[in-house]
């Protein structure tokens, strides 16, 4: 993270901002400071530390390469802003951040830096043809936080008017255009042939709607496309589009 002027652009258009600093290292991402800002405030910290516990614990991590920044939500006034830290910061609890006093009294939930640029940027990463597939758009149903179990969950099932084209290999867990997670499609079934374990869901016997059989595609194709906006076409309605086909 030490090219920081990339950011600047994407920062000055989020307006203001609440943001998490946190260790990559931790699978749940639990934050270690939340604060709130417009340009790039979150960033001050990394240009001019000071003595404080917080900036010792930003200095450990970026010497191990792992200190991560995610926003929390942007978009907002100043006002709204203040109640949005005090919200986290009451949540946390001050003595498990190094926040020295609790904060002051149509949004994305938690994203990260380089999210918040693909996305305010309209960086689109084109779909290559190798890995075509199908884009699903999970705007209602996508939670910042989601388990991997409930993120997949929430991708496979349940769709009608599935389309039969062999070449669409993956399939593309997207918010807001964001894309979560990348499958690797093995096949498609029957709805309610397989067991779900995060969601309820009512199913009959003679639904004519689709799930997959998947697995999290190998790490080089979510390289490329985890975390990035892909170029798509518009949906009309439909909660997927194809990708990656020309």
């Amino acid at each position: 993270m030490r090219d920081l002027s990339k950011y600047t652009k994407s920062l000055d258009l989020a307006k203001y901002y609440v943001y998490a600093f946190y260790d990559k290292e931790d699978e749940f991402k639990k934050p270690f400071y939340i604060g709130k800002g417009k340009s790039d405030r979150c960033l001050d910290h990394i240009k001019r530390p000071d003595e404080s516990p917080k900036s010792e614990r930003i200095k450990e991590l970026l010497e191990r390469k792992n200190l991560g920044i995610d926003i929390l939500r942007h978009g907002m006034d100043e006002s709204t802003a203040k109640l949005v830290e005090a919200t986290c910061i009451d949540l946390l609890g001050v003595g498990e951040l190094t926040n020295k006093v609790r904060g002051s009294s149509s949004l994305m939930g938690r994203i990260t830096l380089d999210e918040l640029q693909h996305l305010l940027l309209k960086e689109e990463t084109e779909i290559a043809c190798e890995h075509a597939g199908l884009a699903f758009l999970l705007n209602s149903t996508y939670k910042s936080g989601m388990s991997a179990l409930e993120l997949y969950e929430s991708t496979r099932g349940i769709w009608a008017n599935i389309p039969k084209d062999e070449r669409l290999k993956f399939a593309y867990a997207t918010y807001g255009g964001l894309v979560m997670e990348v499958y690797e499609i093995q096949c498609w079934v029957k709805a309610g042939s397989q067991q779900y374990f995060t969601r309820d869901l009512n199913i009959t016997m003679n639904t004519n709607r689709s799930e997959f059989v998947g697995r999290i595609a190998a790490k080089e194709v979510r390289d490329l496309y985890v975390g990035k906006l892909i170029k798509k076409t518009r949906s009309h309605g439909s909660p997927f589009v194809k990708v990656g086909i020309v």
